[in-house]
């Protein structure tokens, strides 16, 4: 079976979608596997795909789309890797309540319980949590203000090397 994610690609205006971009040009290894994502549902080849896609299809449809702010970045402080994130302040209750929703029913028994999940966008990787650190410290002296909506959930997995979307659930308006 494949490994399905959950992620929600942001709404975004072109002068924020252009400055995520030009950090993840320069920063994210992953930039080539997929756009700019909330993951919501981790890496999950243990549940039959059409109960997995039916589970995101009715979450999302009781669920109404809403906006998020994003002003700064931070390190991933909860693993010893140099990864920045991009967290919401606005949104950040909507996108974890949306992440808890999701590993009810047939996802419950998937959900990690040795890692706190932190909603967010991948922006960057260093070497370490320091260089991490000093990188975020560089973007947000340059002053972030990130908006957008999420108005959708995307089912996909990774074939080749890119994210590849298998179904697509508009939330509700």
């Amino acid at each position: 079976m494949r490994k399905l994610y959950t992620v929600a690609f942001p709404s975004l205006g072109e002068e924020d979608a252009r400055i995520i971009a030009g950090i993840r040009a320069r920063h994210d290894r992953q930039v080539s596997v997929l756009g700019p994502h909330f993951t919501l549902l981790f890496a999950c080849d243990a549940v039959d795909e059409a109960i997995y896609v039916d589970h995101v299809r009715t979450i999302a449809a009781s669920t109404v789309s809403f906006p998020f702010t994003c002003l700064e970045t931070e390190p991933d402080e909860g693993a010893a890797r140099g990864v920045v994130y991009l967290v919401p302040d606005l949104g950040r209750n909507q996108l974890t309540t949306l992440h808890d929703r999701l590993y009810t029913g047939p996802m419950a028994p998937h959900l990690r319980h040795d890692v706190q999940f932190v909603a967010h966008m991948t922006v960057g990787h260093a070497a370490d949590v320091d260089a991490a650190a000093a990188l975020c410290d560089a973007i947000n002296a340059d002053g972030i203000d990130i908006a957008g909506t999420i108005d959708a959930l995307v089912v996909g997995c990774v074939e080749h090397g890119r994210f590849v979307e298998l179904a697509r659930f508009a939330l509700r308006h």
